[in-house]
């Protein structure tokens, strides 16, 4: 679309000469700037002058003068008329600063995601939305610096959150966007150990231990009468609310010089310095021989 700018007309018994200056710089293209001069019946002319535009993101705030020169008029006080182009467009791609792809955050660490979209007339709205729902929509704008800053503690529950942040304005043809998904590191929470309470001398029994979710898996550590057990056999699988499970089984044998099977065991996330708990006890059956006398 082409816009005339400035039609300016002007009467002087001598001609005058009209120019046009952006940011202070003259305008003298013959295809944009259109002059014409025309002459009264009492020698008096009237110049016209009108520049066309095709007004483009660059041409916003950018002021435009047309300036006239005469004789009669002192170089050091020119007369003129100057205005300022508001240019109606989309804002730019929104992008997200505090986090990057691959980048972990551990639970109960403190978050903050800027986003941010430069340019755009109107200025960019900008919007967060967590897993698809609106987290957060109050923004703030800046030389034409639209941001949002999404400040929150990070939970287990954050593991794989997706976080996305939205910009528009009326002149946008499609909503722009930029998205990240978090990864939280957090340990278990606890450990259960399940297996019999009771057992005789010489009898082999089975224990499992089981750790609730976290991320990475966590390791599982038995230790069986004190001492640790080496052939404990375990496996990981995904959890429906994120992260990992760990399940562990051991087998151990009652011993007649003991008086119980105490096993503890450990879930333990080297990537974290929480470390969890629990221990079983199988009692050992005896039968006693009572003399009658």
């Amino acid at each position: 679309m082409e816009y005339v700018l400035f039609q300016k007309h002007l009467m002087s018994p001598i001609e005058k000469w009209l120019l046009f200056l952006m940011k202070e710089l003259y305008i003298e293209t013959e295809d944009t700037v259109d002059t014409k001069t025309t002459e009264a019946e009492d020698r008096r002319y009237t110049v016209t002058s009108k520049l066309h535009l095709k007004p483009t993101a660059e041409d916003d705030y950018i002021d435009y003068t047309c300036q006239a020169r005469h004789p009669a008029i002192p170089e050091d006080r020119p007369m003129q008329a100057t205005v300022q182009l508001s240019v109606l467009y989309p804002p730019g791609e929104p992008y997200i600063e505090g986090y990057t792809p691959g980048e972990t955050v551990r639970k109960g660490q403190h978050v903050k995601l800027m986003c941010r979209s430069r340019g755009g007339n109107p200025p960019a709205q900008l919007i967060w939305y967590k897993n698809g729902n609106q987290a957060r929509m109050v923004y703030r704008t800046t030389d034409r610096l639209s941001e949002n800053i999404y400040s929150f503690v990070a939970e287990a529950s954050d593991n794989k959150a997706r976080l996305r942040c939205e910009a528009n304005n009326r002149m946008a043809t499609r909503i722009l966007k930029a998205e990240v998904t978090l990864n939280v590191l957090f340990a278990p929470t606890q450990v259960i150990v399940s297996g019999p309470s009771e057992a005789k001398i010489g009898e082999s029994v089975t224990l499992q231990c089981q750790t609730t979710a976290s991320n990475p898996a966590a390791d599982i550590k038995w230790i069986v009468n004190g001492k640790q057990v080496a052939n404990a056999t375990s496996k990981v699988v995904p959890s429906p609310e994120g992260g990992w499970v760990t399940t562990s089984n051991i087998t151990a044998t009652v011993e007649s010089n003991k008086r119980s099977l105490v096993a503890i065991c450990h879930g333990v996330n080297m990537q974290l310095p929480e470390n969890v708990q629990s221990t079983h006890t199988v009692n050992v059956l005896r039968k006693y021989c009572f003399a009658h006398f």
